[in-house]
Order: C-alpha cells, then sequence, then structure tokens
C-alpha cells in the first residue's frame, strides 16, 4: 500500500490551496491511475483517514470516492474498504510509446461525400407540429446580440486586414489555436494549432478521416446501435461493417480481441462519452482496455464526441483522446451543439502528419472556409462568451430533460425503461412489447408529432423497440405537448 504520507505529492495537490475540492482529488486519482502510479487493486485509505491526510472535510472525499466509483476508476468492497479497480488494464508509461502515428495513410479514394438521405416527414412543416430530434440545441437560447456584435466586428477586422475573402490562413490559425486551447484546458488533449483540421460538419469530419484511412474491403467495428451517417459513409468507402454490442457500461469492448483474431480489423468508430444513441457512457474499465486492443491489434480509433459540452452530473470524462500513452485515437468535435447547426464549425484533432493528409483532401474536395466566421468563432471562445453561453444554457437543458423525464413516467409508468444520463441533450427510452414502437411511430404522426424510432440506429436494420427523444430544441410547454401526444399515440394503438 502507498505509504500514507505521500497521498498529497501522488494526487499531484502539493502547491495547491490547501482545501482541494472532490474535484481535484477525482483528477488527481484518474491521473495517478492511468500514469500508472498507482496501480489495480491498491488499497486506498478509508474516507476519514484520506480527510486527514489531504486536510479536507471528509464530505469532500466521499464526493470524490463516489465519482470515481461511479466512473470504474475505483470499486467498494463491504467490510474490504476501496480499492482500485483490479479490471483496470496496466498502461506503458509515456515514455515508451511510439512518437508517430502508426497507422498507414492511404491514397484519397474518388468517392463523393456522402449526404443522409433521410427526409424528414412534411408534416414538421404544418403549424402545430412538433418535432422531436435527436438531441440538438435550441436556437432561440443563443446570444443573439453577442453573435451580432461579434460578427460585425470580425467583418470589420477582416475588411481591415484584407482577410475577408475565404481560405484566410490567419483566420484559419486563430481559430485552430483558440479551439486547441479550449481542449487543453476542457478535456485535457495535448494538442496545439497544428493537431487540428477545420472542417463544416461532423459527417465531412467524418468522411475526410475514413477516407484518408480505409479502402475497399477494410473491417470497421461499430456499435450495435450506432449514428447512421457514419457507418453510411464506411459503407460507401467500401468498407465491411462489423457490430459490437453493448450493455448498461457502453461499448462490449471484451469482444474486440476475439474479432481482432478473426478479422483484420482497420478500425473502429466509438462515441464513448455518451453512446449515440443509448446515451450511455463506456466506463474507465472499459477504456483502458480498448486502447490496450489498440495498441495490440494496431487498429485506429475514432472517437467522435459530439455533445461534451453538456454533462450534468459529476464531472465528464475525458476523452479517450486525451490518455498521454495513446497513438490511435482519431478525436472529432464540433461546435454545432454549442452553437447550432447554423455554425458549421467541426474539427479532427490527430498527429500532425494525419492532419496534412486530412487538409490537402479538404482543400481539393471542399475548399477553404468561411474567414469571417472563422474569426468571430474564435473571439467568441477566446473571450469566454461561449463558456458563458454554455453555462447558462445548460441550466435550462437540465430542467428540460427533467420535464421530459417526469413527463414520460406520469403518462407510460412502467411500460417504459429510461435512465437519465449523466449529460447530452436526448433520453433513451425503451418500451415494453406491448407497445409497438414501429406502429406508435406511425400513429405520432396523426397527433402532429413527428418522432423517428429505434431501428434507424441498427447498421443491420434490426427492429429496436426504443426512442431517442431530444429534449433541448423544445421548451418546457413544447415537451409537455409532444410528450401529451406520444401518449395519445400508445392509447390508439393499443385499442
Amino acid at each position: 500500500m502507498v505509504q500514507m504520507r505521500k497521498w498529497r505529492p501522488l494526487l499531484q495537490l502539493e502547491g495547491s490551496e490547501s482545501q482541494a475540492s472532490y474535484r481535484r482529488i477525482v483528477d488527481g486519482l484518474v491521473k495517478a491511475i492511468v500514469d500508472g502510479r498507482l496501480t489495480p487493486g491498491t488499497l486506498l485509505p478509508g474516507t476519514r483517514e484520506m480527510a486527514q491526510l489531504l486536510d479536507v472535510n471528509r464530505k469532500t472525499v466521499i464526493l470524490a470516492y463516489e465519482e470515481a466509483i461511479t466512473k470504474g476508476w475505483l470499486v467498494s468492497e463491504p467490510r474490504r474498504g476501496t480499492f482500485v479497480n483490479a479490471q483496470l488494464a496496466a498502461q506503458p508509461s509515456a515514455r515508451s510509446a511510439q512518437p508517430s502515428f502508426a497507422l498507414e495513410l492511404l491514397a484519397y479514394p474518388a468517392v463523393a461525400y456522402f449526404t443522409q438521405g433521410d427526409q424528414v416527414p412534411a408534416l414538421q412543416h404544418r403549424p402545430g407540429t412538433l418535432f422531436i430530434d435527436n438531441g440538438a440545441c435550441d436556437h432561440r437560447l443563443l446570444p443573439q446580440a453577442v453573435l451580432h456584435r461579434y460578427y460585425r466586428t470580425a467583418l470589420r477586422s477582416s475588411f481591415a486586414s484584407n482577410t475577408v475573402r475565404h481560405g484566410s490562413e490567419q483566420t484559419s490559425h486563430h481559430l485552430r489555436s483558440a479551439l486547441a486551447d479550449m481542449l487543453r484546458h476542457n478535456r485535457g488533449l495535448a494538442v496545439g494549432a497544428e493537431h487540428i483540421c477545420l472542417t463544416q460538419g461532423t459527417q465531412m469530419s467524418l468522411y475526410l478521416t475514413a477516407s484518408a484511412l480505409l479502402k475497399p474491403g477494410d473491417v470497421v467495428l461499430v456499435e450495435r446501435l450506432s449514428y447512421p451517417p457514419a457507418w453510411e459513409i464506411f459503407r460507401k468507402l467500401g468498407a465491411q461493417l462489423v457490430t459490437l454490442d453493448l450493455d448498461s457500461e457502453g461499448c462490449r469492448v471484451d469482444q474486440i480481441d476475439a474479432l481482432c483474431r478473426v478479422h483484420k480489423v482497420r478500425m473502429i468508430y466509438l462515441t464513448p462519452h455518451h453512446q449515440f444513441p443509448t446515451t450511455v457512457s463506456l466506463h474507465a474499465g472499459r477504456r483502458q482496455q480498448l486502447l490496450a486492443l489498440a495498441r495490440r491489434h494496431d487498429f485506429c480509433v475514432i472517437e467522435e464526441d459530439y455533445d461534451h459540452e453538456y454533462h450534468f452530473d459529476g464531472r465528464p470524462y475525458l476523452p479517450l483522446a486525451s490518455d498521454s500513452t495513446q497513438r490511435h485515437v482519431i478525436y472529432i468535435g464540433s461546435l454545432s451543439k454549442a452553437l447550432g447547426s447554423t455554425f458549421r464549425c467541426s474539427y479532427v484533432v490527430a498527429p500532425t502528419n494525419v492532419i496534412e493528409v486530412l487538409e490537402r483532401h479538404a482543400a481539393l474536395t471542399l475548399g477553404q472556409g468561411d474567414a469571417v466566421m472563422q474569426r468571430m468563432l474564435a473571439d467568441l471562445i477566446n473571450d469566454g462568451e461561449l463558456k458563458k453561453h454554455l453555462r447558462r444554457v445548460s441550466k435550462e437543458y437540465l430542467r428540460r430533460r427533467e420535464t421530459l423525464h417526469s413527463g414520460l413516467l406520469d403518462g407510460f409508468g412502467e411500460r417504459i425503461s429510461v435512465r437519465e444520463p449523466e449529460g447530452g441533450l436526448a433520453l433513451w427510452v425503451g418500451f415494453e412489447a406491448e407497445i409497438d414502437v414501429d406502429q406508435l411511430v406511425k400513429k405520432a404522426l396523426e397527433y402532429g408529432l413527428v418522432v423517428r424510432n429505434g431501428r434507424q440506429f441498427s447498421p443491420l436494420d434490426q427492429p429496436e423497440n426504443a426512442l431517442r427523444i431530444g429534449f433541448a430544441s423544445l421548451n418546457r410547454e413544447e415537451i409537455r405537448q409532444a410528450t401529451a401526444r406520444l401518449v395519445q399515440a400508445a392509447a390508439a394503438i393499443a385499442r
């Protein structure tokens, strides 16, 4: 066991304020585990003893232990104590990690950019129709006066510096630097502007990345339920899809090793922070196991972190890409959940040799971004306005989640199963067999409600008696109306 007097330096709390918050303690525990300074199976001091060693209130340590246990970093055994999860894979030291990206980059294939073909029913355009999306933000909550002011400033500055044209390297670098700073401070990614490729949407990011890495016949692992545009892109590029199961702790990472022995797996696509569509967060042990498997079998992990900004309970998981020892993760993020789809700003984070390839591909097929918009977005990030906006709307989105959750339980009771996720902008709602979701979705149209069923998230087009219900883009009264219409539709098909 670690000597008692060494816990404060072990958790890297030396030099900090004497009263460390529970979040700092959690971060210290996680970093010590990932760095190998706390090994799997290590017994931690009891909460009372740890509180004395760290000079904090015992409640602070209890909160820290509870969150680390929830995330899967620690386990509590009755009458024995709290231990580092023995299932966590031992990590190699950062010094032993290979300095370059191990995967071979392929020539750019001549495939047209994919756009989703699923069209929303025309009913949504009729007055009074309510549309339940998959988890978009509410444009009505955007700080319009702030956006107007920043755009005018960016436009004046662009005219003055003669960078108003598309393709300004100066504004691109300005935005990439702002994003890199945000990712370093908020998500633990040790990156600079040179590690970021700007795109005009998540699908564009996925297509560019997959195009550079895949050739026809390559095997890509996707989860049994996943993001439709992603696996359609992989199919368009000629890849073979193999699915992984899901459970209450996220993707079944334990299945990967066996699949890699049968197939030469080139890539795995995941949304580990809030799994799309089920919203489950991938637990810590599985994260470490996944990274170990990527090293062993030399496949690429495409990590899409589509809604990292919204996390309501405890601290968010750091991305897989934040692990200092990994060399196989390409990270894809976006500002669309923060500012809406109108602001087309997504990005790929990868080693510089990968970014150089992606930027050449982007320049050939997509052109350059809007220089004025890039300057405005960078200024919003640097001046803290984006962070201020997210803090404000997160409180409202949490209230909307509670309204939806309570409305569903009131209307359906035990006929549904729904767990409130730690974050994100949607709920995954499972229905008992007596309610056929395919029929429910069709009947809901008659009540002026557009909602899509769980089957759309299955790469194998398998039925899924569940709905992903976004709650952010509707206000609380609209959520109540939408829930009531869904209940009415269920009652109608039961007659």
